[in-house]
């Protein structure tokens, strides 16, 4: 399982590790000739190659001593600079001392015109310089020089475990922070390097295994993988009916929203719901019934501007009533108004089974936000940041710099299912249960995708997966459906209704 850590989970993950006989000189070791293997991918063979490591004092320095001795064992020009110092810690001296006479070239930053010199003639720059260890703000001689090698390297950037400048628990980016076309994260993702901007400041993220074991790890996030997912799809079972997958209500649509109560219909069928009822304005069934046989539709009345009216929430009442579902999804397009704020209260108070709240939903209990604390049977929440903004009183800058922290704060108090949808989509569940989704793409930034993933969720919940589970597998086969179609027609090509086109055949693979 890939996990995320805080830098004290990670220090606390080594000192596990050498507790069970794996020193930090071992782990040291095994980070350089990780890098040093995605190094050689990356250039295709470093032999003849030029290459520039910027050390630090501490221990990402002494990865990068590691890289410069196999640099210059696998017959590549490795000059080897001291940004500061020689090697402070431990682990670090005792790296410089095992290897400084195999290593060639090692010179300090004071000798200013020979770095840059060298520099500007590379192939890559490898930057080691503080890894986990960096807060507040460069000095002025490291910034020169970092601004030195974004201005001037003909090669590629390539930064160890955490792009020096950055945060690696908040996020947060220094001015003047080395800015990599590459990072390779050492043992497990750092937290801070999914939320904004670090995320987009990092280039292409690889995750290098250092030879710490799983159970060295304790109170970490995970990052969601199909082998982590794999359990919690629902079975299709030889002897079963299409009450055996699930009864599910969508509450969705109106005039101006037409195509939201199809897309989340479409992503509730295509996910394996034994039977979804749609609940919609008369007209919205009109222009979709026919793209849609195979759900069941209710009927209801609607104003002048074609949203539901109040005589609607009695209706829904009465077949929540009558039917017993086992998942309930509001909010897709119902329009920000008086009766689609009502209807979530008197919902989410008496429905006896999840519900899942999008959109519109969301939108309409920020007047009430205590509300979620009054469900019978739990509820998934699925905004954007600039709903969660809305719903928590945080600017959406102050939720992106901290996403996780945001959507786990949430969940603890409000005792709901929080998935806070964008890069890196987070899912926090009240008992603080937390899973960082890598799948998907740009291509899903496009008007009815979240209804996609609105009504997938619902599936899964009315399958009778665990909501927090339902949540993360959504998030999940969703992500990965835009991966899919963006191989095929680009990320620009892709529509909000082909992902549940894709899903039967992510599903069967």
């Amino acid at each position: 399982m890939r996990l995320a850590v805080t830098n004290e989970q990670m220090q606390t993950a080594e000192s596990n590790a050498e507790r069970n006989g794996i020193s930090y000189m071992k782990l040291m070791k095994n980070a350089g000739e990780a890098c040093f293997g995605r190094i050689s991918k990356l250039l295709g063979g470093v032999a003849e190659k030029n290459f520039v490591i910027l050390a630090g004092r501490g221990n990402n320095g002494g990865d990068g001593i590691v890289i410069a001795d196999m640099l210059t064992e696998a017959r590549a020009s490795a000059i080897l600079v001291f940004v500061q110092d020689l090697p402070k810690s431990n682990c670090a001296r005792q790296c410089y001392s095992t290897y400084e006479k195999s290593i060639k070239s090692c010179i300090y930053v004071h000798r200013k015109d020979v770095v840059k010199r060298a520099i500007s003639n590379c192939d890559a720059v490898i930057d080691c310089v503080f890894g986990t260890g960096f807060h507040g703000q460069l000095d002025e001689s490291v910034a020169d020089l970092f601004d030195h090698t974004a201005q001037t390297c003909p090669g590629i950037k390539i930064s160890v475990d955490v792009p020096s400048g950055i945060n690696s628990d908040t996020g947060e980016i220094a001015e003047h922070a080395f800015l990599p076309d590459f990072t390779i994260v050492l043992g497990a993702m750092k937290r801070g390097l999914y939320s904004h901007p670090a995320y987009e400041s990092c280039g292409n993220i690889y995750l290098a295994d250092i030879g710490i074991p799983q159970q060295c790890f304790t109170g970490c996030e995970a990052v969601l993988s199909e082998k982590v997912l794999l359990e919690f799809i629902p079975e299709r079972k030889k002897v079963s009916h299409k009450g055996t997958y699930g009864k599910m209500l969508n509450i969705a649509g109106s005039a101006y929203y037409t195509g939201a109560a199809m897309l989340s219909t479409n992503g509730a069928l295509r996910s394996g719901v034994g039977l979804c009822t749609l609940a919609t304005p008369m007209r919205v069934i009109n222009a979709i019934a026919a793209a849609i046989p195979e759900a069941v539709y209710l009927p209801l009345e609607q104003d002048f501007d074609g949203f539901i009216n109040d005589k609607s929430v009695d209706m829904i009442m009465l077949e929540i009533e009558k039917r017993k579902f086992d998942a309930i999804l509001l909010g897709c397009g119902l329009g920000n108004k008086d009766t689609t704020a009502d209807l979530t209260e008197i919902v989410i108070k008496n429905a006896d089974c999840p519900i899942i709240i999008d959109a519109d939903g969301l939108n309409s209990i920020c007047r009430n936000i205590n509300i979620l604390k009054e469900s019978k049977k739990g509820i998934i929440v699925t905004p954007h940041p600039a709903e969660f903004a809305r719903m928590t009183g945080k600017s959406i800058e102050e939720i992106q710099n901290d996403r996780i922290a945001a959507a786990k704060e949430f969940a603890r108090n409000y005792g709901c299912v929080t998935v806070l949808k964008g890069a890196n989509t987070v899912i926090a569940s009240p008992s603080g249960e937390t899973f960082i989704n890598t799948t998907g793409n740009a291509g899903l930034a496009k008007g009815g995708s979240g209804d996609v993933l609105a009504g997938m969720i619902a599936s899964f919940a009315a399958q009778g997966v665990e909501l927090p589970y339902a949540a993360a597998l959504g998030a999940y086969l969703h992500g990965l459906a835009a991966d899919v179609l963006s191989t095929r027609v680009g990320m620009g090509g892709i529509l909000p209704r082909d992902i549940p086109e894709t899903l039967p055949e992510i599903m069967k693979r």
